[in-house]
């Protein structure tokens, strides 16, 4: 058979994201903390950022103020000299390099455990379609790198199915450090055995990560996970050796942007107003303000500019002023999310956590007219001021069970009656699950006794045994 070659055309349509699109996006996604980050990062990498100012590092004042006071401090030779400019330097005042360089020099450089995962998705067998869902995943890791968010929810919000998903988070489980994204302890360890390729105790350790770790080797029974490995005893301690290899806590090692603070800064805040809404407020304080080197603008109309030149500055003007725009647009986002949710959670105002209804991701994405995956990265690490305290956004999102009467709870609510319950019972005889169960159906709450467990571990309640007092 001959072979040969040839040259077709064919149309075909692909869909990407636009730079400021995708610009736009991650910062959406930010922290205040990761923002700002962020935003020490364009400015060491664009010299057309004159300053940047933050009420996080400074008095309150005014937004007249602030501009008064930067016109007030606008004056030649105020800018840092750029060694990368084409054909052009001058001398940069020396306030004006000590202020800058105090800036850059409060930058943390530790990679964050978020930061060092989404920087390997690229390169990792997860699926482009599946980037959004890598990301939602991994932003709800907690410091030691376990998922702590709910599957259901995501499935709710994306309307993507849990074998997806799991197969998402396995592969995540599989990058480095392995064993994060999982949902508890065997599953984390297990994630890790292939480090122990070559070892003679591989297999061994698998076993009792799989059968024996927590109904033996926690409870301290080693001689039956012994025997039931057939091992002796000198070699039953080399596997344990092998095995406190393993991490239990993946992702310690890495700093949590945003988590290692005692307190938290939100940008939202709820008030009053006169016809008894609550409206949201995004505190601009709060957020960075960037402004243009007037410098680099005297250089584009002066004749004697070469175009070499003046095509860099121009570059590097219209970066600025996109970022100036994502940040807005950043914060136009979560004021109209944060009033969305504002509206649909009015008894949280009078009751707290337990006057919240049910209220999924896809609700407010309708109401606002954005995807669900933009209020899922809105939410993520953000903040609101209200009069019943300072509460993470995705606390107000919460699936809910239908009463007797046909009512929509919140999940939060059946929380706190299940404790109510717990805490009224008799020490000496406690509630079963199974009682615990009928007790709340009693009061109009169908819950089944595996959901009453889970809601009990939520509490950190242990089980009926654990709390009889003899």
């Amino acid at each position: 058979m001959a072979l040969g070659g040839e040259l077709r055309l064919s149309q075909s349509q692909t869909m990407t994201l636009a730079p400021q699109l995708r610009q736009g996006l991650h910062l959406l996604a930010m922290s205040l903390p990761e923002l700002r980050e962020e935003l020490h990062r364009e400015m060491d990498r664009n010299p057309a950022i004159e300053d940047v100012e933050s009420t996080l590092d400074s008095e309150t004042v005014s937004h007249k103020e602030r501009e008064s006071d930067v016109k007030e401090r606008i004056r030649e030779g105020d800018y840092v000299e750029d060694e990368s400019l084409p054909d052009q330097s001058w001398t940069a005042d020396a306030d004006a390099i000590e202020r800058r360089q105090k800036f850059f020099d409060s930058r943390t450089k530790d990679e964050t455990l978020e930061e060092h995962l989404l920087n390997q998705i690229d390169m990792s067998d997860i699926a482009d379609a599946d980037m959004p869902l890598a990301e939602m995943l991994i932003g709800d890791l907690d410091a030691s790198g376990y998922f702590t968010g709910s599957i259901p929810d995501i499935v709710m919000v994306t309307g993507e199915t849990e074998e997806r998903l799991r197969d998402i988070r396995m592969k995540i489980m599989a990058l480095d450090p392995a064993g994060c994204c999982a949902v508890n302890l065997e599953e984390c360890l297990l994630a890790q055995v292939d480090k122990l390729d070559g070892s003679p105790y591989q297999d061994e350790v698998r076993e009792i990560l799989e059968k024996h770790l927590l109904k033996d080797v926690a409870a301290g029974r080693l001689a039956d996970v012994a025997k039931a490995l057939g091992s002796s005893e000198e070699r039953m301690a080399d596997v344990l050796a092998a095995l406190r290899t393993l991490e239990p806590r993946p992702g310690r090692s890495y700093v949590r942007a945003g988590k290692g603070v005692a307190y938290v800064n939100p940008e939202v805040h709820a008030v009053k107003g006169a016809n008894g809404r609550w409206m949201a407020r995004v505190d601009d304080r709060s957020l960075p303000d960037i402004r243009i080197s007037q410098k680099y603008v005297r250089m584009l109309k002066d004749p004697a500019t070469t175009k070499e030149t003046r095509d860099y500055i121009k570059e590097k003007i219209a970066e600025a002023n996109a970022f100036r725009t994502a940040i807005e647009h950043r914060e136009e986002t979560i004021s109209n999310i944060a009033q969305a949710v504002f509206d649909a959670q009015p008894g949280f105002f009078e009751h707290g956590l337990k006057g919240l209804r049910p209220l999924t991701m896809q609700e407010i994405a309708d109401k606002v007219g954005v995807h669900p995956t933009t209020v899922s990265r809105t939410v993520r690490d953000k903040y609101a001021s209200t009069p019943k305290g300072t509460v993470e956004l995705r606390k107000f999102f919460t699936s809910g069970v239908t009463t007797g009467d046909g009512e929509q709870v919140s999940q939060d609510a059946v929380v706190e009656k299940l404790k109510t319950i717990i805490d009224s019972e008799d020490p000496k005889a406690p509630y079963s699950d199974d009682r615990l169960s009928d007790l709340l159906r009693a009061e109009g709450f169908p819950v089944a006794r595996r959901t009453v467990a889970k809601y009990r571990s939520m509490l950190n309640i242990p089980g009926m045994s654990a709390r009889r007092i003899k």
